[in-house]
């Protein structure tokens, strides 16, 4: 375990205080001391000449600085006439903005790539201070964008400090910029918060760098390799991709600088050129080490067979600090206690488990999903790590007792609240939030198999616990079982992450949580046959060679084989294996059982088909694609909220065509067909984690490097060299966090793509939905490294 790492956990007595970053090692440090070749100031700061202010605030010109001040939050809403109409409109709402524009000539920025400016944030009581960046693009590119994700930048920022903001450009039209903004978000006060929000802002300026971050494309930067910067297993593929045209590099002992590897770069064509591929698979050796080739050296990375021991302790600190109703030192305060459920007439707080992403909203079967990934990684630790064990333990507690309050009776439960603000936790008043509560089949099902894992895992260190978990897992299987059978598929709520879920997702749900509390120990009668009865069922979902193509083992969203499944954000592709996988440990001997198998192994076939489509990268694409998919409005609707299918279906068309093209109408798409909600860490993840339990179930090394990759691709082997865990490896960089704050072990929504295309982006603007924090990838990802640790 490295020093760094030792030293935060002792600071953080084991994760029960927010861990520290290393900040030197941040993108936003790296990019400060870039060479600036022109330079030149927006705004003379004299006056309130060229400004104007939307909102409510004021603002004043101080010292040579814009003085923007406003509420925290408000007793009234912004929409108010619009909340007249519809109850329910503005539950995902803040308190309004205030915004100041400055305007821009036009003929003066094309030649700039960066945008620069100072902030002092001086609000009391507030751990977390952000200020939205903005500007307005008028040429032949119009920013922002028709979704309003590009073209904002929300910087996470110290208090009563001054802070240099650096923010790049080049990648986005910025050809005509005629308006510059700072919007200062009402999000409420948290407990500590005072009832007042200053920002100053001075120094607004746009400057020309002399090397802009790669941020588009599967080139990395020239000259430079880019590789998994926390490290790899001392088994399995290790390689690292570089933008060179040297035919040899060397791996170097990172204390002595000697070589004790050498081997030739291997070339590999890709859209933008020729990468090499730097191939050091045989060093096995635990060690601290570095590439080099000409005059390129990197920085040090191990091999380690406990290499995701860092990053699985820092995912944990994220975890800690999304805690919902629980009082986080330095982040926030016991919070939302004034979000309610209520059903049959009774009401219940909302709070507990872990907010779902920046926003601090909440999702029940997202909670349960975490606290799934780590229950299997608990159980990973257990006899190798103590600490790390006790602290997950800790964690699956918090987790479970949030699972178990939501139940409602009769399959009722408390599933979800848009929230996006702190509210006062007084009951009554106008910024309470009301819970969704609903009886769905399919959370029903997701949660009995969490809460019977979690009976497993319990039994040993409190056995009291472990049995309630039991015995509501088998109620909620039999409540999901009886309102499958009833009523089908359950109506769409497209506020439920859970909206998209098909008919072989049903399935596959439910031959899990029948393998789980079998295995758990359940009675039930005919629980052996419903593990049975619903893999059949999955199994019938399955391409077999119906598509014709040169692989088959994807599944349909149905028994019909029409449309295949896919997800263009959220993701439970690990459903189809982690059902079948589990099948199989649950019933070893069944004769079934070689049938589960066969589609396993078409299911891994598909895997390894599919990762040639972004190799040498590892990342998994988001799978196939068929042509007929633009013209079916229905699963558009469950796919892609926000937007509407009458005004999407050409640039749906402009996606497939933008895939590489197969046979008969079907495409391989690398990231999803997406619109306003972009981002691809639970998509890859999700994959990565079936391959990994593929890889175990097959003794199948190739599949374990598959999983390993979708890794080694969120800790910087990605074009763009960065690690999108914060805190974690190298080059790390600030995301949209919102509501929380910069937080070690905080992971995006993902990668995303630019417009239609199907190549990588990433700039470095924080805005949702892209960079901004959620709880799902970082589940995903303790879920793999679970299996990988076996």
């Amino acid at each position: 375990m490295e020093e760094m790492l030792k030293q935060q956990l002792r600071a953080s007595e084991n994760v029960h205080r927010p861990m520290a970053a290393d900040t030197r090692r941040s993108v936003e440090a790296r990019c400060l001391e870039k060479k600036v070749l022109q330079s030149t100031m927006l705004w003379d700061s004299a006056a309130l000449t060229g400004w104007r202010f939307d909102g409510e605030g004021e603002a004043k010109v101080e010292d040579g600085a814009l003085i923007l001040e406003t509420d925290a939050r408000a007793e009234h809403w912004p929409d108010e006439e619009v909340r007249a109409v519809d109850a329910q409109a503005g539950q995902y709402a803040t308190f309004g903005s205030y915004i100041a524009r400055l305007a821009v000539k036009a003929e003066q920025t094309a030649r700039y790539n960066r945008i620069r400016f100072s902030v002092r944030p001086v609000c009391s009581g507030l751990h977390s201070p952000i200020l939205r960046a903005g500007f307005v693009n008028d040429g032949a590119v119009k920013i922002p964008d028709g979704y309003s994700r590009e073209g904002f930048h929300a910087i996470n920022l110290q208090n009563n400090v001054w802070n240099d903001c650096a923010w790049e450009i080049d990648s986005m039209p910025h050809d005509a910029v005629t308006e510059l903004s700072f919007n200062v978000h009402r999000y409420g006060c948290e407990l500590s918060g005072g009832s007042r929000l200053r920002f100053e802002v001075k120094d607004i300026r746009l400057e020309q760098v002399e090397t802009p971050d790669v941020v588009h494309g599967w080139q990395c930067a020239p000259g430079t390799a880019v590789f998994s910067t926390m490290g790899y297993w001392p088994v399995g593929q290790k390689t690292a991709i570089a933008n060179t045209a040297c035919e040899r590099f060397a791996v170097l002992d990172a204390a002595s600088g000697e070589a004790v590897f050498e081997a030739p770069t291997q070339p590999v064509q890709r859209e933008g050129g020729t990468l090499r591929v730097l191939d050091f698979t045989p060093l096995e050796t635990e060690g601290s080490y570095r590439l080099h080739f000409d005059g390129y050296t990197s920085t040090p990375f191990c091999i380690a067979q406990d290499a995701a021991q860092s990053a699985m302790w820092k995912l944990l600190n994220f975890l800690f600090c999304e805690r919902c109703g629980y009082p986080v030192p330095g982040k926030h305060g016991t919070c939302h206690g004034d979000v309610v459920a209520e059903h049959a007439g009774v009401r219940m707080a909302y709070q507990g488990g872990w907010h779902d992403a920046a926003d601090v909203s909440q999702q029940t079967v997202q909670t349960a999903e975490v606290a799934q990934a780590l229950i299997e990684a608990a159980w990973a630790v257990k006899k190798t790590n103590e600490a790390l064990y006790g602290r997950l333990l800790e964690e699956v507690n918090w987790g479970i007792d949030f699972v178990l309050r939501t139940r409602l009776g009769d399959g009722w439960r408390a599933t979800s609240a848009a929230i996006r603000r702190w509210t006062d936790g007084l009951c009554g008043n106008m910024d309470d939030s009301q819970a969704r509560v609903q009886n769905r089949a399919f959370d029903n099902f997701i949660m009995a198999g969490v809460e019977a894992a979690a009976s497993r895992l319990l039994s040993e260190s409190d056995a009291p616990l472990a049995w309630k978990c039991l015995d509501a897992a088998q109620e909620d299987f039999d409540f999901a079982v009886r309102r499958f059978e009833e009523h089908g598929l359950d109506a769409p709520v497209m506020d439920e992450h859970t909206a998209n879920a098909s008919r072989s997702q049903y399935y596959a749900a439910a031959c899990w949580a029948a393998a789980q509390l079998h295995m758990a120990g359940s009675t039930a009668f005919g629980i052996k046959l419903r593990i049975c009865k619903y893999a059949c069922a999955l199994l019938a979902c399955q391409d077999t060679g119906e598509a014709k193509l040169p692989f088959t083992g994807f599944f349909y969203r149905d028994e019909t084989k029409r449309t295949a499944v896919h997800f263009s954000h959220q993701s439970r592709e690990h459903l189809f294996m982690q059902a079948l996988c589990a099948a199989g440990e649950a019933l070893p001997k069944i004769p079934e059982k070689t049938r589960w198998e066969k589609a396993m192994l078409r299911y891994a076939g598909y895997l390894k088909a599919m990762s040639a489509y972004t190799a040498p990268y590892g990342m998994l694409p988001a799978g196939v694609f068929h042509e007929s998919e633009a013209d079916d409005a229905e699963t558009f609707a469950l796919l892609h909220p926000t937007v509407t299918f009458a005004a999407e279906r050409e640039n749906y068309r402009a996606q497939l065509q933008s895939a590489i093209p197969l046979e008969g109408g079907w495409y391989v798409r690398r990231f999803p067909v997406w619109f306003s909600f972009r981002g691809n860490s639970a998509v890859h993840l999700s994959m990565g984690k079936a391959a990994a339990l593929l890889g175990h179930a097959l003794n199948d090394a190739a599949l374990l490097d598959i999983a390993r990759e979708q890794l080694y691709w969120t800790v910087g082997k990605n074009p763009f060299g960065q690690s999108l865990i914060y805190g974690e490896g190298d080059n790390y960089g600030q995301q949209y966090t919102a509501l929380l704050g910069e937080t070690v072990g905080e992971i995006p929504v993902g990668v995303q793509t630019r417009g239609n295309e199907d190549v990588p982006y990433w700039p470095q603007a924080n805005i949702a939905t892209y960079r901004e924090v959620w709880t799902t990838p970082a589940g995903r990802w303790l879920w793999i490294a679970a299996d990988l640790m076996r």
